[in-house]
């Protein structure tokens, strides 16, 4: 009994020592770096642009039917008309600020300046975006100065719930490419260059996340250049490629 005491005692000091001198390995762990300054400044432009779209449908109707878009899309939302061909959309999550130029963006050449009041933006470098048809098919070109140009098609959609209301929400579909500077979250990977090789796909419903697409990813420290890919899976989760490794995480 003795014996066996012992056999077992030497079992768990040697057991606690291998736990205890293990060390933590993800090799895909930069990949991820690399990934979260991009996936934050792809979500924001996505956000931002969904709540384009929308204030355009908005902007372009009056009297009941905008009373109407307002409480479908802004119904927690205050849209003040500034003057100046210049619209403000306020709510809990900022204040946007929109230049229409008295158009709407269905108008040939038309461009809307963008920006969130409080931000330091010089006018000339207001992320702008635009409409443009091609056949049947309306994209809208959304262009963060000096950083990624995105094109989006929406489509928009509604459904009644249990509860008796009907909840609406548009979809978009993204593709691009540009570089993604380091987000102001602080995620230590620095500047990002972001190509979308399989298209995104945003609800507006989920403004932090894509339900679809992948990434190539690219960033160069001291003078070498590292990439990753990212592909997006549904309910807030990711798959980093990475070398030849590949790991899972959430977002």
């Amino acid at each position: 009994m003795k014996r066996i005491s012992m056999i077992l005692a030497t079992l768990v000091a040697l057991t606690g020592c291998k736990i205890e001198d293990a060390e933590y390995f993800d090799p895909t762990r930069n990949g991820y770096l690399m990934f979260l300054p991009a996936n934050a400044c792809l979500a924001d432009a996505a956000a931002d642009a969904a709540r384009l779209i929308q204030f355009n449908e908005y902007y372009s109707v009056s009297g009941e039917e905008r009373k109407m878009l307002h409480d479908r899309y802004f119904y927690s939302s205050r849209i003040v008309d500034s003057g100046n061909d210049e619209w403000r959309i306020i709510d809990c999550n900022g204040e946007l600020v929109v230049r229409t130029g008295g158009r709407t963006l269905g108008e040939e050449g038309a461009t809307w300046r963008y920006a969130y009041a409080g931000r330091d933006y010089a006018e000339n470098v207001w992320p702008t975006i635009a409409c443009r048809k091609s056949g049947l098919d309306t994209f809208y070109d959304l262009e963060l100065p000096g950083q990624a140009r995105l094109s989006f098609t929406a489509a928009f959609y509604d459904r009644p719930q249990e509860n008796g209301m009907t909840r609406y929400w548009c979809e978009l579909r993204i593709e691009g490419s540009g570089l993604c500077p380091e987000h102001r979250d602080g995620y230590g990977a620095g500047e990002v260059g972001c190509e979308i090789v399989e298209p995104l796909k945003y609800l507006s419903d989920r403004p932090r996340s894509f339900d679809a697409g992948k990434l190539k990813l690219t960033t160069q420290t001291n003078n070498k250049t590292y990439e990753a890919e990212a592909e997006y899976g549904a309910h807030e989760h990711v798959s980093i490629s990475y070398g030849q490794y590949k790991n899972y995480y959430w977002y």
